[in-house]
């Protein structure tokens, strides 16, 4: 199964950033860094084609699941699993956030606040997410 978080933020003295990612049981995908906001033909162009895809693909079997937000419920983002073939895990309308992600997420963002001196600049902490990211076991 693969999760994906599409806007989760870290926040701290230095501005936020956004970033997707998405894990399997014994793999992940690269991280994806949103620069802006993150509507459908963006989640489409910058995530899903050149991410997922070639991720899920590299997958025996595989189950995609994300929440309702509304980049994931487009149409256009609809037709891509379809036309794949990929399976969705369906995701009640008003769900608690119970996703495996977010147990990700969270060691991420430990791993974040044991860095001193906090991160500056927006490069700063994407280059250290994307190291935090990678050092999860």
């Amino acid at each position: 199964m693969i999760n994906s978080c599409v806007m989760h933020r870290h926040t701290g003295p230095a501005p936020g950033i956004m970033v997707w990612g998405g894990i399997g049981y014994n793999s992940r995908t690269p991280l994806v860094r949103i620069t802006c906001t993150l509507k459908c033909q963006r989640y489409y162009s910058e995530v899903l084609e050149p991410v997922v895809l070639p991720f899920l693909q590299g997958l025996a079997t595989a189950i995609f699941q994300q929440d309702n937000a509304r980049p994931h419920v487009a149409r256009i983002v609809q037709r891509l699993f379809v036309n794949h073939q990929i399976k969705l895990l369906p995701w009640p309308t008003r769900s608690p956030d119970l996703s495996p992600i977010e147990n990700m997420w969270f060691t991420v963002a430990q791993r974040l606040t044991q860095i001193t001196p906090p991160a500056a600049t927006p490069d700063q902490i994407w280059q250290r997410v994307e190291a935090a990211w990678s050092a999860v076991p």
